[in-house]
C-alpha cells in the first residue's frame, strides 16, 4: 500500500544542496552523497520513528527536503533486501 510504513525498510531522502562531509555525523548509519545539486541520504530505517526523527533533523538545519522514497524492504527473518517496485 502506498503512503505506508514498512517496519526495518531502506530509505532514500534527497535534499536541495550539496552537503560537506561533516554533515555525516549528523546523520549517522546513513550513507550520504552529493550529486548534481543534491544530497541523498540512504540507508536502513528500523522504525517510523527514526524516518520522522531524519525528516525534523533536516528541518531543524534548515534544509529543504525534496523527496523521501522506500527503496528496499527485507522479508521478515530472511535476512535479504527484497526491492520494492
Amino acid at each position: 500500500m502506498r503512503g505506508e510504513f514498512r517496519q526495518d525498510a531502506m530509505y532514500q531522502l534527497v535534499i536541495r544542496g550539496e552537503l560537506d562531509g561533516r554533515f555525516a555525523v549528523l546523520f549517522e548509519g546513513m550513507e550520504m552523497e552529493c550529486t548534481e545539486g543534491t544530497t541523498v541520504i540512504a540507508g536502513r530505517v528500523p522504525d517510523q520513528a527514526k524516518l520522522m526523527g531524519l525528516m525534523e533533523r533536516i528541518d531543524e538545519l534548515g534544509l529543504e527536503l525534496l523527496s523521501v522514497q522506500q527503496i528496499a524492504t527485507s522479508r521478515p527473518g530472511s535476512g535479504h533486501e527484497r526491492s520494492e517496485g
